[in-house]
């Protein structure tokens, strides 16, 4: 059984989330990071609000990504509940509006956002159907909701690899738990979107939703 998550569970320092961060994406999640930059970097719109953003380094990158390709521009806001991470989130993404929150309860207006990005954060919430209740009542009908959803290892020559990383991360607090691809397929009508794309790629389920206009 896992712990529960909590902020002291990200109280590390900014560099060290990063590096982490990065081999769980490549073991557990056997997904490349460009995939993943690929994938956010289209819901840059609007007024955009990027939920669990960390030390905001995968956002910058996806920021750069987006200006290579020269897309429209984004007022982009950020948030997450740990102020270690935000801290290093704060410095990299000065002129952005970085904010301290618990994505349970936002203190921010209803249909405040156009777009709505939640990367990595799905699995590893306690109380995720508040979250996404608070999500859904803060983006715009219209508005689009881009997430991806950690799933159990695959078996392949990496599964026993990828168990013994989700087995850390429950212990440790960063991973409420992975989920099967039979529970994710209810995800737009559990919270009531409309379905856009939805895709696995290695052991992730990405899905592109829609709020209802």
């Amino acid at each position: 059984m896992s712990k529960n998550i909590n902020k002291n569970s990200y109280n590390i320092i900014p560099f060290l989330y990063d590096i982490r961060g990065f081999f769980i994406l490549t073991l557990s999640y056997q997904n490349s990071l460009l995939t993943q930059i690929r994938f956010f970097s289209e819901n840059l719109k609007g007024r955009h609000l990027e939920c669990a953003i960390g030390t905001a380094t995968f956002t910058m990158i996806c920021m750069i990504y987006r200006r290579f390709l020269r897309k429209d521009k984004y007022q982009m806001v950020g948030v997450d509940y740990s102020a270690a991470l935000l801290k290093g989130a704060k410095w990299k993404m000065r002129g952005s509006a970085i904010y301290e929150e618990d994505l349970r309860d936002m203190s921010f207006e209803d249909c405040s956002f156009d777009s709505i990005n939640f990367a990595n954060g799905y699995h590893t919430i306690n109380g995720v159907d508040k979250a996404m209740k608070e999500i859904t009542r803060v983006l715009k009908p219209g508005g689009t909701l881009f997430v991806n959803i950690l799933l159990l290892p695959k078996d392949n020559f990496l599964q026993g690899i990828a168990n013994w990383i989700n087995r850390y991360g429950m212990e440790v607090g960063i991973l409420k738990r992975p989920y099967t691809l039979e529970e994710c397929k209810g995800f737009c009508s559990t919270y009531g979107y409309e379905l856009i794309h939805e895709e696995v790629t290695g052991n992730a389920y990405n899905l592109k939703c829609k709020k209802p206009e």
